[in-house]
């Protein structure tokens, strides 16, 4: 399969349209105000740096941009996979990619698939392969252990209660009780996204077996049969943080129907049925077509608002908020659960400000803290995919110049020297004042920079 198949296939996957336009004049350059992206500066309301300023690395890996490509563009995709190496790391349980310099080798099923979507599936398939099973093995291992407080006793599971402590499980396990991290099924998407653009490494059997069982023993507990939704955080949000109303408790936070997660169970099922098709599992491929479509047909019913725009979550009790998720928008419209007009009309009046995209609008007025008030640039990158879907603009130069603002000016970086200073891919943006924040070498923020670049088409044909 050459380059060009590949990243053709990873269109496909993505859902992107061939309708949008994009010139021929040099890419990922972007005029705003205040934000100006050229080709050699970035400027923001904060300050500015150029490419000279950006260190200058060489990677392991030796795929290269187009010769159209801007000193600044190349300058960033070289630190983006210098960036994405950096977070391969090795323990017992194998080589991996943890989710960030701060991080070290905690594991983290959603940075992991979220990032290989985005396009590390596409440049490190192998290194992508192994780090999804290294977090079914550790999920395998964990079940149901969990801390005290994390046991959600009206989820009838298999519950076993081994400390008090949160950080003990972490320090056993390095990953977090399944009460922090019921959007686990997002492995799925990435996993039949991976085999899609690499289908010399696809083991379609151990991916539908492992589903299957990961559905029967670990999500099925979560399912409401009254309204047809998956209990479950929203997609990244970390329970009982500024992401939810102040107060919330751990039920509180998993009990709620989060409808981004609950779009990725969809996209899930249709994984599930395409590898349950490659298996000759005809009946089986039938099922999870069927229950796609069920989920599909709740989330339209329960999480649309009357206006047409996509709910956040709706709460434990039934409640459906009228805030907006920008990642809830982003998949429903990617994975064709709202289309044309509809989709239009969910994402076109999401803000979108020249120091990012908010992750919830309007932001929660009971709370502050960076899973409200904040744009993550990886939820931009996904939140401008889906506005392409929907509108068929090229929202490409707008994306790199808020990727390139997450390297962190020298005036609006928070803690230059912390978790990998100026020049590397951050984690957060605090709004409304746009100070970069967080982890650097963000495997997640990293990836979203190696997508652009896909979706731009500037991944050199000559590469092997």
């Amino acid at each position: 399969m050459t380059l060009f198949t590949k990243i053709s296939l990873l269109f496909v996957s993505f859902a992107l349209i061939s309708s949008i336009e994009f010139t021929d004049e040099p890419k990922l350059i972007y005029s705003g105000t205040p934000l100006i992206l050229t080709e050699n500066t970035l400027t923001d309301a904060l300050g500015s740096f150029t490419a000279a300023d950006l260190p200058s690395l060489t990677p392991k890996c030796s795929i290269g941009l187009k010769e159209n490509a801007t000193s600044m563009t190349n300058k960033m995709w070289k630190i983006a996979l210098h960036d994405v190496e950096q977070n391969l790391v090795t323990n017992a349980y194998g080589t991996y990619f943890a989710a960030g310099r701060r991080y070290t080798d905690r594991v983290y099923t959603r940075d992991i698939a979220f990032a290989g979507i985005l396009g590390l599936n596409f440049i490190y398939p192998q290194e992508m392969l192994h780090s999804i099973k290294v977090t079914r093995d550790v999920v395998s291992k964990m079940g149901y252990k969990v801390s005290q407080k994390h046991k959600i006793e009206e989820i009838n599971a298999p519950w076993e209660v081994i400390t008090d402590d949160e950080k003990q499980v972490m320090a056993q396990y390095k990953s977090n009780s399944i009460t922090r991290r019921t959007d686990d099924v997002v492995w799925i998407w990435a996993i039949d996204d991976l085999f899609t653009v690499h289908p010399e490494i696809a083991d379609w059997n151990w991916f539908y077996n492992t589903g299957e069982e990961n559905f029967k023993t670990l999500y099925e507990p979560w399912f409401d049969k009254s309204d047809g939704l998956f209990r479950a955080q929203c997609a990244f949000q970390d329970i009982t943080t500024s992401g939810y109303a102040k107060g919330m408790t751990e039920a509180d936070c998993v009990l709620l129907k989060g409808t981004s997660t609950n779009c990725i169970y969809y996209k899930a099922m249709l994984s599930l049925a395409n590898a349950a098709k490659k298996c000759n599992k005809s009946d089986e491929s039938k099922y999870w077509s069927k229950r796609a479509e069920a989920l599909k047909i709740a989330i339209r019913k329960e999480l649309i608002l009357p206006d047409g725009t996509i709910s956040y979550y709706k709460d434990r009790y039934g409640k459906v908020l009228k805030n907006q998720h920008n990642l809830s928008t982003a998949f429903a419209v990617l994975f064709g659960i709202v289309k044309g007009k509809e989709a239009k009309k969910a994402i076109d009046n999401y803000p979108m400000t020249d120091k990012g995209i908010p992750l919830i609008h309007p932001f929660l007025e009971t709370n502050k803290g960076d899973h409200n008030n904040a744009s993550w640039p990886f939820c931009d990158t996904y939140f401008l995919q889906a506005k392409e879907l929907a509108d068929g603009k090229d929202y490409t130069g707008y994306n790199a110049a808020l990727l390139a603002r997450s390297l962190g000016t020298k005036l609006s970086a928070k803690r230059e020297s912390e978790w990998g200073g100026f020049g590397t891919f951050h984690e957060k943006v605090e709004l409304p004042g746009g100070l970069i924040s967080g982890s650097g070498q963000q495997l997640w923020t990293s990836a979203a920079f190696i997508n652009l670049c896909m979706r731009a088409k500037l991944i050199s044909n000559d590469n092997k």
